[in-house]
Order: structure tokens, then sequence, then C-alpha cells
């Protein structure tokens, strides 16, 4: 593929409002051209961090991801659904964001792996176990969701599993805006790997969203750069194939040295 072409729907969430939003989000979805394309939402889309609300909000999610499904089978693109607050059939609630094929298909999901503190995360969501790796068009993909990416190996290791592109979707404040920006740059060039994030605008809970969703090339350049404030979608075209052109010119993941990293891979050992 010499072109893949990015959708990114940065958007506000009504708090607490998972009807109104899946309606906003609906409209949203059939303003993007169809045809083969990646379209990326931001996390918990459907009701942001309305913490005490989470299990009653999810109960919504199904009808989310249905209607995700039936937009991406009408348009003919690809979809990283941002994430949806979502209830195991043995009770545990996670964080999750779901793949979406080109024919409604659900390709898969991943369960956040990192659970944000200030946000008390830990105290609703369950974290999940696994990455998630998928073929877009070809593209050896993954997702990681907000918090994740303060995890450089975990990040690392998408990258040497053959990650090629990573999606973000997220929920990250203003007061740390300029961190986003920052980690999602340096994850690409540490692994140098496209990096798609998506991230929401607006308040909500107390806290406002710093908007600013980013796409960052293999080599650290920035492919497009959304403003701090309002919803928009951008759309970008990207060149899947710059990322083996920049590993072969500049090919620094060749140098690790995993003897020294065993503090890092190691399980911890807690007493």
């Amino acid at each position: 593929m010499k072109e893949l072409t990015v959708h990114i729907i940065q958007s506000d969430v009504l708090w607490g409002n998972p009807s109104g939003n899946i309606a906003r989000m609906e409209k949203r979805l059939e303003e993007i051209p169809g045809g083969p394309s990646l379209v990326v939402l931001p996390e918990l889309w459907t009701c942001s961090y309305d913490n005490t609300g989470l299990r009653e909000h999810a109960l919504s999610s199904p009808s989310a991801l249905e209607m995700m499904s039936r937009v991406c089978a009408d348009k003919g693109f690809f979809l990283v659904g941002g994430s949806l607050p979502w209830v195991e059939s043995s009770g545990e609630l996670y964080n999750r964001a779901f793949f979406i094929g080109d024919s409604g298909e659900i390709m898969g999901s991943y369960d956040k792996a990192h659970l944000f503190p200030l946000l008390d995360e830990p105290l609703f969501f369950e974290a999940g176990k696994s990455p998630f790796l998928f073929d877009l068009m070809g593209i050896p993909s993954a997702i990681a969701i907000c918090y994740d990416i303060r995890y450089p190996e975990f990040m690392r290791s998408l990258a040497l599993t053959g990650a090629e592109l990573i999606v973000v979707p997220a929920e990250w404040p203003t007061a740390r805006i300029d961190h986003w920006e920052t980690l999602l740059r340096a994850r690409a060039i540490e692994n140098q790997v496209f990096v798609v994030g998506c991230n929401r605008s607006g308040e909500g809970g107390g806290q406002v969203f710093g908007g600013r969703s980013l796409v960052f090339g293999p080599d650290g350049s920035t492919v497009t750069r959304c403003p701090d404030e309002g919803e928009m979608i951008a759309s970008v075209s990207i060149e899947p194939t710059l990322v083996g052109k920049i590993r072969k010119k500049l090919p620094f993941t060749g140098g690790r040295n995993p003897l020294l990293y065993s503090p890092v891979t190691a399980l911890d050992e807690k007493p």
C-alpha cells in the first residue's frame, strides 16, 4: 500500500450520556468519505470518566458497537472505535477498544492495561492482560490507550512483536497536554513506527481535556497536529512503507542489548 488515509475524530463527550454521544458520533462517522481508510475515535467517548455510572453506561456499549459496525459496513472503512466501558459475562469491567473491519465485522479488541490512578481507573476497571495486534490492509498495527504511552516498555513490546502503526485513543487532560505530545513523539522515534493519537476535547467532571490529536511518522516528524480546543475531523495520508525505509536508513533498533534490561523486563516481585 502506497498511502493510507487516516481520519481522526477529535470530539467533546457529553458527560455520562451514552445515548446522546452515540447519536452525535454516528453523525460524525457519516461525514467520513466512503472507501478504504482508517477512522479513529477517542477513549470512553460514550460517557467519559463518569466513574460511578460506568456499569450502567456499559449497558449502552453494545448499541455503540452495533452502530459503529453498521457504519463501517455501509461506508467501507476500518475503525478503531476509541474505547467503551465493557462488562464481561464474568462481571469484570474493562476499558475496551474494538477494531472493526470494513465489512462491519468485529476483528478483535484490546483492554487498557495501564490504569490511570488520578482518575481512579483502578477502582472501577480491571487491567487488560494482553496486547492486541492486527492487520490493517497489510500494515501490522496495534492499539494502546491513553496512559499506556507512559510505559515505553509496553510500546516497545508492540513494535518488537511487529507493529508498524500504533493507534492511541485518549482522554488526556489539558494540564499535561505537553506530556501527551512529547510521549507520542518519543514512542514514534524510539520504535520507528507511525503513532496516531486521538484525544478528546471539552470539559467534564471538573476536568478540561486537551484535544491536540496528533500523527507522528517513524522519524518523529509531525504529520498532523490538531488544535487544543474544539471538535474536528482531521484527515491525513501516511506512507506505510516509510517505516521500512527509516529503519534501513537509521538502524537504531538493531543495537539493543536485552541482557541489560532485566530490571525492566522481569516481573515485579511483590512481598
